[in-house]
């Protein structure tokens, strides 16, 4: 290990340790809609939210099957935050044992560029998004997993019957936890396929069997597929449906991108230079070739997969994988010795092993920037991760159960159904199933507003949506609840009917109901 590695990892260790430590415990909503999932399947061995209705409204299976695995054992709201952070920390345990490999460890501008990226994985905005009880360290994990063994696996001509069923478990895992990580297993084989070809073709005829023992991943994403459509009956979950606009939107999608991304901060824009940094040393060190432009393809396809969908990308934990699958391979590609790296250019330059003066400014100048940048992203991320904690200890302390079995109207259903145990009529279609995924936001709207609900949770713009379609005369608020965003305020208020007002919120609060302010239900709800 090099002297910088020595030095540098144990600081990053801590700070990423300091930061989870801080944060803890703060739960994105999203998370606690996994947890809810998790709890009905672990007693009612199905997919459903509300414990009666199938939903597949969980958009990873193996993430939820995990936490109903866990659940039996610990019944904490926070499980899916200690899951997410286990992850996390065993990402950088991972990056770091690779980085200093003795194959890294001989190119110097690969050792650099690993010590950056570490840097970026142990950031404050890589908390945010990694340790917030969603599935998206595991999912990186299982990205890294997939570059790093396809790498290794190029530079051989054959695959043992142990390390395909290997395989085939990776692509199954992968698939089963995201849908669309059929993605990075379809390119992965497509990039063995290459590599092989042209070994083959270097010292015989093209081998049709080295051709098939490169279809393992894509073999167990396809059985990830039968597994989802034999218990699901459909591919795609209704999550994907209900933020699905048609390809009359794909604008949308040019537009929020960049939103989002930079919203993310390191997480986001700044991952995304690294791995625009990666591409471009890759280049100049004369290893650019189909492989490893097929390797770097990842990001460009998705958008264009979401353009057609008209999806929407609403969180960088939608986007971040692709330039991680490409950072990851663009230094390993830099880190192995010209004449090892098949599909290369047959005339290496000498850069790859002794880097340019730009090629290192490059790469220090990207450091340096996001050194700068730390102190902001450590301040605005404290902000929200500490908003997070105080979010779920506010939910924690107020006896929502009191709300159970009764049916609720919510768009940000995560903690409320979660605490409260109610059958939510949810307004942005994900858990209620098939039907209310494929309506507008307004026919969902109008649509709970038929079935008479017992209580509203939502912010200004949800509950004017509803005035529209119900009678909010009379209704009042029982309590208010402080949700986290950079931008502005995201408060979100639980409304009770005339009728129960008074007695539900004694119960819920201990304090009596108070009006609601008319600037609650006149703004308008965005387009």
């Amino acid at each position: 290990m090099s002297k910088s590695y020595r030095i540098v990892l144990p600081l990053l260790l801590l700070w990423l340790v300091a930061w989870i430590v801080l944060s803890w415990p703060a739960i994105q909503d999203d998370a606690l809609i996994h947890l809810r999932f998790a709890d009905n399947l672990y007693l009612t061995h199905h997919i459903t939210y509300d414990g009666i209705t199938p939903s597949y409204g969980a958009s990873s299976l193996l993430y939820v099957a995990l936490l109903a695995l866990l659940r039996s054992v610990f019944t904490s709201p926070n499980l899916p935050r200690a899951v997410s952070s286990l992850a996390h920390l065993s990402l950088f345990a991972g990056l770091a044992f690779l980085f200093t490999r003795n194959a890294i460890q001989r190119s110097p501008i690969a050792r650099l560029l690993g010590l950056v990226f570490l840097c970026f994985v142990a950031s404050p905005g890589t908390v945010r998004w990694l340790d917030d009880g969603m599935e998206t360290g595991l999912a990186i994990c299982i990205v890294a997993l997939i570059v790093w063994l396809t790498f290794r696996q190029s530079s051989r001509t054959t695959t043992s019957p142990g390390e395909y069923l290997a395989f085939v478990a990776l692509g199954l895992s992968a698939v089963l936890l995201r849908t669309e990580f059929l993605l990075p297993c379809a390119l992965a084989t497509i990039i063995l396929v290459l590599k092989r070809a042209q070994s083959d073709r270097e010292s015989h005829p093209t081998n049709l069997r080295s051709l098939l023992e490169s279809s393992h991943l894509l073999v167990g994403s396809l059985l990830a597929l039968a597994v989802i459509l034999f218990n699901m009956h459909v591919l795609l979950p209704d999550t994907a449906l209900a933020k699905s606009h048609g390809i009359g939107s794909w604008r949308s999608v040019l537009s929020s991108t960049p939103q989002v991304l930079v919203g993310a901060l390191s997480f986001g824009i700044g991952l995304l230079v690294v791995w625009l940094v990666t591409l471009a040393l890759v280049q100049r060190a004369g290893r650019l070739s189909l492989p490893v432009l097929v390797a770097n393809s990842v990001f460009p396809i998705t958008i264009v997969l979401a353009m057609s969908r008209g999806q929407e990308i609403q969180g960088a934990r939608y986007l971040v994988w692709t330039y991680f699958f490409s950072i990851l391979w663009n230094i390993l590609e830099l880190a192995t010795p010209p004449h090892r790296a098949s599909g290369a250019s047959p005339q290496p330059t000498a850069s790859a092993q002794f880097p340019k003066p730009a090629d290192k400014l490059l790469v220090y100048a990207t450091l340096t920037i996001f050194l700068i940048a730390q102190p902001l992203e450590a301040r605005l991320m404290y902000r929200v991760l500490t908003l997070r904690s105080s979010t779920l200890a506010h939910f924690e302390s107020e006896h929502l159960e009191v709300l159970h079995g009764m049916l609720g109207v919510a768009f940000d259903v995560g903690y409320i159904g979660y605490f409260s145990q109610a059958q939510i009529c949810d307004l942005a279609g994900l858990v209620n199933g098939r039907a209310p995924a494929r309506l507008s936001t307004a026919a969902r709207a109008e649509a709970c507003a038929r079935r008479n609900p017992d209580f509203i949770f939502g912010n200004q713009s949800q509950i004017y949506l509803m005035s529209k379609h119900l009678s909010l005369a009379g209704w009042q608020v029982c309590s208010q609840f402080e949700f986290t965003n950079l931008r502005q305020p995201d408060s979100h208020y639980l409304l009770l009917p005339p009728a129960t007002a008074d007695r539900l919120c004694h119960a819920i609060t201990g304090a009596a109901p108070y009006p609601i302010d008319p600037s609650i239900s006149i703004l308008p709800y965005p387009s």
